[in-house]
């Protein structure tokens, strides 16, 4: 690894950035680690980890940033929870193309039903991808991941009662959107099952 210069020796301008790299090499690893809350995938948190360093590199390039190690957690939870909004679009996006495709789902039912079931699943998965990030980060650990809540708690830093919460209401959203968008009942399935 580089070691970087005594701040004597920067030059000014590069000096100001100090601050940041300096939080970033010293905590590293609980960055990582905290990041790894909302993510799986190694590559996806060492990648979100570097993208935190880059932007809290380049504000702290434009102003003064008074708590570095803060300011980049707080960026990488932003950018974990952004990571898990796009991976629930792409879900939305890979059940529009099969809807395209016309991909059959197997089921013991007439083709009625299979389309309307269909239907409802898409419009359930614009329903998530409306959710507040809090309530789709929760949904999409527990719905698409399978992570129980204890884990859901511990990769957003919450209370298991509060994941309880935010899975409760994200469910009763995710009904009304399919509600108020196929202007029926929905499938009893599509929302409701906390798991």
């Amino acid at each position: 690894m580089r070691r970087r210069p005594p701040v004597s020796d920067i030059p000014p301008q590069e000096a100001e950035c100090q601050e940041v790299y300096d939080a970033y090499v010293k905590h590293q690893g609980p960055l990582k680690r905290f990041i790894g809350r909302f993510l799986r995938n190694s590559s996806d948190i060492e990648d979100v980890a570097q993208e935190a360093f880059l932007r809290a590199f380049t504000v702290e390039r434009g102003r003064p940033i008074e708590q570095p190690k803060s300011f980049l957690f707080r960026i990488a939870k932003h950018l974990a929870l952004n990571h898990l909004t796009r991976k629930a679009r792409r879900i939305t996006d890979f059940i529009a193309d099969l809807e395209e495709e016309g991909t059959v789902m197997p089921l013991e039912s007439s083709a009625e039903e299979e389309i309307s079931a269909w239907q409802v699943l898409g419009v359930h998965c614009e329903a998530v991808a409306e959710l507040s990030p809090q309530l789709r980060a929760a949904y999409v650990l527990r719905k698409v991941h399978g992570f129980s809540h204890q884990e859901i708690a511990d990769r957003l830093g919450i209370a298991v009662s509060t994941v309880e919460k935010h899975l409760i209401k994200a469910m009763d959203r995710c009904e009304r959107y399919v509600r108020e968008k196929m202007g029926a009942q929905p499938l009893a399935r599509s929302c409701r099952e906390v798991g």
